[in-house]
């Protein structure tokens, strides 16, 4: 139930990291998730589900090897055990490709069907930052 998502964009890999690490940047594509960026910082996603109704997902920073690696915990309202997310960075030349891959959801009752809402969801994250990054 590992859910492995990634997406080549068009710029440098230090571009992609400046996306993903300056607070203000990243509100330009994912702006209600709030994530200091060291390790043992707080990670705090403010959502609604599928019927408005509002979620919150918390989460710990376990690593960041800077402009390569962001590695956290997270769980969803309710979620009883968290999941671990690790999003990659790998130039390609002029080019970048964003890797990330989440794994725990085994140890959950309903494990399929929540890596796959994971699945799309992060398939709608990238694309946001894909689009955000090659406009500007």
């Amino acid at each position: 139930m590992m859910v492995d998502e990634s997406v080549v964009i068009a710029v440098p890999v230090g571009v992609v990291w400046r996306a993903l690490a300056d607070p203000g940047e990243r509100a330009e594509w994912w702006d209600y998730i709030d994530l200091d960026l060291v390790p043992g910082g707080k990670l705090e996603e403010r959502w609604s589900d599928e019927h408005g109704e509002p979620m919150v997902t918390l989460g710990q920073v376990m690593e960041v090897d800077e402009v390569r690696l962001i590695r956290f915990t997270w769980a969803d309202e309710g979620q009883p055990v968290p999941t671990e997310v690790h999003i990659s960075l790998h130039p390609q030349g002029g080019v970048t490709l964003v890797r990330i891959r989440e794994s725990g959801r085994d140890l959950m009752p309903d494990g399929n069907a929540l890596a796959s809402d994971h699945r799309a969801g992060w398939r709608v994250h990238l694309t946001n930052l894909r689009r955000h990054l090659e406009r500007t």
